[in-house]
């Protein structure tokens, strides 16, 4: 399971201006996509699609690979 952090992610919404988006991962916190404060990139690759912002996400959020339980 890969998994992203999910403060890194909220932060970067933010920062670009997506306060709704924002808000919504940052209320995925307790959620089943996330553990340990990192959720799963699958979801949120989802949520946003496979453009450029996906590839932006992946240049300024850690990825963690094969992190799971």
């Amino acid at each position: 399971m890969n998994r992203m952090n999910l403060a890194q992610l909220v932060t970067f919404f933010s920062g670009i201006g997506l306060n709704n988006t924002a808000s919504y991962f940052k209320g995925c916190a307790h959620d089943e996509v996330t553990v340990d404060g990192l959720i799963e990139l699958d979801f949120v690759r989802r949520h946003v699609g496979e453009g450029g912002l996906w590839r932006e996400i992946q240049s300024n959020v850690t990825t963690y690979v094969g992190h799971g339980h």
